[in-house]
């Protein structure tokens, strides 16, 4: 049986480091969110889930997406009760019309300018990676990244993923962003 990502326990509060966890978006995190992405518009353009929000009303979109899909969890990143970020998790659907993973695993995230360099991205997904090892049955993890976007390939590539042949082109803006994986033995 696939697990209800919503419904379990474990996936709720993400305990990262320190004063640092992770936990389920909600409508009251609307706000500084969109304060991040104004702070950093290139976001927009790097990250597929945010380049939609622009309005409270789009992030209420997000979160009645994510509530209605018990495989994807968008997590905001608290640091000492501040969110500065967001970790959105999923479970392999089938893309690019190929067959349905349930043990496939993606990730995606975004951080607010004023909180960078201090690994917090990194340590947030291998946190998210240990959690659902420990919890569920993984396959893969994976991750999509353009291969301009230095910063984040340097994130994944710390996390142990590799890039492969695959690629994305985003469907409403048309940016490619190249196939990211980690294998689980």
């Amino acid at each position: 049986m696939v697990a209800n990502l919503h419904a379990e326990a474990e996936f709720q509060k993400v305990k990262v480091r320190g004063n640092i966890f992770l936990r389920p978006l909600e409508q009251s995190d609307a706000f500084q969110l969109l304060k991040i992405l104004s702070a950093d518009p290139i976001i927009r353009d790097r990250v597929i889930v945010s380049a939609e929000l622009h309005t409270k009303k789009d992030v209420k979109a997000m979160l009645a997406k994510m509530q209605a899909d018990p495989g994807l969890m968008h997590y905001v990143l608290v640091e000492d009760g501040h969110l500065v970020g967001l970790v959105s998790l999923w479970r392999d659907n089938g893309f690019f019309g190929e067959p349905v993973n349930p043990n496939r695993y993606g990730f995606g995230y975004f951080l607010d300018p004023a909180a960078r360099g201090k690994g917090l991205i990194t340590a947030s997904v291998r946190s998210l990676m240990n959690t659902l090892s420990k919890n569920l049955k993984v396959d893969q993890f994976i991750s999509y990244c353009e291969d301009d976007n230095v910063s984040s390939k340097a994130v994944l590539e710390r996390l142990g993923f590799v890039p492969n042949d695959k690629t994305f082109r985003e469907p409403t803006h048309g940016w490619i962003e190249r196939e990211y994986t980690i294998p689980i033995r």
